[in-house]
C-alpha cells in the first residue's frame, strides 16, 4: 500500500493538528467530533487518535 506523506488539503491538515491537541485537553471523543465536523475522513481520525506512531511527520506529536 502506498502511503502519502503530505495532505493536499491544508484545512484538513490544520483540523487534524487541532484535533490532536484537543485530544489531550478535551478527550478523544471531543477531538473525533471536531475532526469529523471539519470533514476529516473517519479512517484518518481513527489513525491519528488511536495510533500516534503512524502520524505523519508534520502532525503534532
Amino acid at each position: 500500500m502506498i502511503e502519502r506523506r503530505s495532505r493536499p488539503d491544508r484545512s484538513k491538515a490544520i483540523a487534524v493538528n487541532a484535533g490532536i491537541v484537543m485530544q489531550d485537553t478535551d478527550g478523544r471523543e471531543a477531538a473525533a467530533v471536531f475532526m469529523e465536523d471539519a470533514g476529516v475522513p473517519l479512517p484518518v481520525i481513527a489513525r491519528v487518535l488511536n495510533e500516534p506512531e503512524r502520524r505523519r511527520a508534520a502532525d503534532v506529536r
